[in-house]
């Protein structure tokens, strides 16, 4: 059994940036490339019965940029703009949290993941994350 992802319905946040730069020199491949993989392959997960509970919300940091739709499965894609995407995890974490969703973000931040460990969320390392994304073989 998966122990990295949830067994319950859960509202990922994740550090976009943060998930995707943590592949760039294990690809050796450019930012967006591995940005449009990311986000193909996190919305073909969503769709599979075994994580279609959960929501997953990518937060970039910065203006918008084209990335494909904002909306695949279960991913929402948004960008931060004028604050940095850590503003925007901690904010909505904590308004899922408070309002009794299960929440977990998906950063490398360790100063996020303390102050958000202070809320009562659950944290999770990208690539501890990324790892858990597995299709049951058949």
């Amino acid at each position: 059994m998966n122990t990295y992802v949830s067994t319950k319905p859960t509202v990922y946040l994740i550090d976009g940036l943060n998930l995707v730069r943590s592949f760039l020199y294990q690809f050796a491949r450019t930012e967006e490339d591995i940005t449009a993989d990311f986000l193909d392959f996190l919305a073909d997960i969503s769709l599979h019965e075994r994580y279609s509970m959960h929501e997953y919300e990518v937060i970039f940091d910065g203006p918008f940029r084209p990335v494909g739709p904002l909306y695949r499965g279960g991913v929402h894609i948004s960008f931060s703009e004028d604050v940095t995407a850590d503003q925007i995890i901690y904010e909505r974490a904590d308004y899922l949290n408070q309002n009794g969703r299960r929440v977990i973000a998906v950063t490398d931040d360790r100063l996020l993941q303390e102050d958000l460990k202070k809320l009562g969320v659950k944290t999770q390392f990208c690539r501890k994350f990324y790892n858990g994304l597995k299709l049951p073989e058949k």
